[in-house]
């Protein structure tokens, strides 16, 4: 699969922003849960216990600020700054945190950006597989990140060869569609996610893993097809509808080479797999 370029990852999350502005508030529970547990805090407790010596944090590629929000309630003596490249999604993000007198909201490229200072905590979370570079994005982040700091980042995960050969041609495809043609075939794909988990057809037992249902066996095995009941509709269509934009994969041994080849001194504190996703938690060891 082609690198998607900075003009063409711009272009369709600024539309994605506009359809789904409520993206960030109606999602806010489900994906503070799938938070702490891939990055190992397990209760809001935790995660609170672990911010608390944080003095200054990033939310690199906050879009609607979901995650700074979070932060911002847990720790409100940190300094959090949220920073992405859309208007659309910062003009959320500004609602959103307005509220909380300690944050800060930046406008900039994640990788690229000068002159903030460096940071206790960067969280670049469902973001670096999305730069076109994930090696060096990772390496500027870094550099940013002050000895003993924490480093989280989230990639997406590869499937089986049947699974990435599918994604691998829609996203070819998908870089000469309009943000607009591929948001409504992102809807027919998961208008057919919903017929699959509206058949009721489950377990599903593959291999040595078991899915709820039909539904989610080929969403993780042969065709991306997302659908959650829990939500609005048009949040299970922008979620097909990012990936389709642009998605490289990576499995465990990559995301170590790249870690081992580009940062410095550092330890991993958690490194997390499920089928979707690789989840990272690294400290920057001190001089």
């Amino acid at each position: 699969m082609k690198r998607p370029t900075k003009k063409l990852t711009f272009t369709f999350f600024d539309y994605k922003w506009k359809k789904v502005p409520h993206w960030g508030r109606q999602t806010e529970d489900l994906y503070r849960g799938w938070y702490l547990k891939r990055y190992g805090y397990g209760t809001l407790g935790r995660l609170t216990a672990f911010l608390r010596d944080k003095s200054r944090i990033l939310d690199a590629g906050c879009g609607l600020a979901r995650d700074a929000k979070m932060f911002a309630e847990l720790n409100p003596q940190a300094e959090i700054v949220a920073m992405d490249q859309s208007p659309a999604a910062l003009a959320v993000a500004r609602r959103t945190l307005k509220p909380f007198r300690n944050c800060q909201i930046v406008r900039a490229d994640i990788t690229r950006f000068r002159g903030l200072g460096t940071f206790d905590l960067i969280s670049c979370d469902q973001v670096l597989h999305h730069t076109p570079s994930p090696a060096g994005t990772l390496r500027h982040l870094y550099r940013y990140l002050n000895p003993g700091g924490v480093l989280n980042f989230f990639v997406c995960r590869k499937k089986n060869p049947r699974r990435d050969f599918v994604d691998d041609l829609m996203m070819d495809h998908a870089r000469s569609m309009k943000p607009a043609e591929l948001w409504k075939f992102a809807a027919t794909v998961t208008r057919f996610g919903k017929a699959l988990h509206d058949l009721r057809i489950g377990p599903a037992a593959f291999g040595r893993r078991t899915y709820d249902n039909l539904q989610r066996f080929v969403h993780n095995q042969m065709f991306r097809c997302w659908y959650n009941p829990r939500l609005d509709f048009a949040l299970s269509v922008s979620s097909n509808y990012d990936w389709f934009s642009g998605n490289p994969r990576f499995d465990a041994a990559g995301v170590r080479a790249m870690m081992r080849r580009g940062l410095g001194r550092h330890t991993v504190l958690r490194f997390f797999e499920d089928d979707a996703s690789i989840s990272v938690s690294i400290r920057k060891t001190p001089a």
